[in-house]
């Protein structure tokens, strides 16, 4: 499970770090706005829906935006066993016939990349999302999500002890597949 987790979080990082901004679209159309330590921020968003490229047998949901200036990314995965995806509501504890995954990589600068993701903190209750898939269309992807926070084991150490409270958000984004 911890591999499908990594490589979900690696492809949904190299969608979000690698989109480039076109220039006939407008960013209001295609967007993911989380609340992040109480803050509301809006990225510019992509998302996807297809057979997963490596196992046709299961289908690939992502959701990624990115900051402009490319230092943040904030992504949604959700892996189906099959092909039908609907849309409904789909839990970061649920591990079948689905697995769900929310991630926040900052990358201030090179040397200080942290990765956080939906993993339970010491001392804090389990870090958990519910990911509402409200439309799916040709060209859209729209819903909302609910949560409490990400954590990064290995910034554990860092004033915040590694963890990004994400309470809440939304995405109206460009279907790309």
């Amino acid at each position: 499970m911890k591999t499908l987790r990594n490589l979900l979080l690696l492809f949904l990082i190299c969608i979000a770090f690698s989109c480039k901004k076109d220039s006939h679209s407008d960013s209001n159309d295609s967007y993911v706005k989380i609340k992040k330590n109480g803050t509301w921020i809006t990225y510019t968003g992509l998302g996807e829906l297809g057979p997963d490229l490596g196992d046709n047998t299961k289908t690939d949901l992502g959701v990624s935006g990115s900051s402009t200036d490319m230092k943040e990314a904030f992504n949604i995965a959700i892996q189906l066993n099959g092909s039908n995806f609907t849309t409904g509501n789909y839990s970061t504890d649920v591990f079948d016939p689905y697995y769900a995954l929310v991630s926040l990589t900052l990358n201030p600068d090179p040397s200080t990349l942290k990765a956080y993701d939906v993993e339970d903190a010491t001392g804090k209750a389990p870090s958990k999302y519910t990911i509402s898939v409200t439309s799916i269309t040709t060209t859209q992807i729209k819903g909302t999500f609910t949560g409490n926070y990400l954590y990064d084991n290995f910034s554990s150490g860092d004033a915040d002890g590694g963890v990004v409270e994400v309470t809440e958000g939304q995405f109206q984004v460009k279907r790309i597949r």
